[in-house]
């Protein structure tokens, strides 16, 4: 025999809050990733998880949520700019990690670019 059938079982469910919670995002850094890469917020949040993986993620998304400021700089929308400054400040305070992939030595320079 079988087991038997359990017409009403309970389950669980992850909420969009329990995955940023697991990714150590910020929802405004995922939005900002979002927009900066045009993708859809659980995407979004799935690509800011797996560059926490890296040693260079934490320069990524602030250059992501950096390159989103100046752009709505560069339009003249002061109100949203504000917002942009104090979204930046945070993922700074909430992304310290200084490790630029551009001077990593397993990353391969160009020839204009050495010294």
């Amino acid at each position: 025999m079988g087991a038997e059938w359990e017409p009403y079982r309970e389950v669980a469910m992850l909420t969009y809050e329990d995955c940023i919670g697991f990714a150590n995002l910020d929802k405004n850094e995922v939005a900002q990733i979002a927009a900066h890469e045009r993708l859809p917020y659980m995407t979004a949040l799935e690509k800011g998880a797996d560059l926490l993986d890296h040693p260079w993620g934490d320069a990524a998304i602030r250059q992501m949520v950096w390159d989103n400021l100046c752009s709505t700089a560069r339009r003249q929308d002061p109100g949203r700019t504000d917002e942009l400054v104090a979204v930046y400040r945070l993922t700074c305070e909430h992304h310290p990690n200084p490790f630029d992939r551009r001077r990593s030595p397993a990353r391969v320079t160009h020839p204009l670019w050495r010294k």
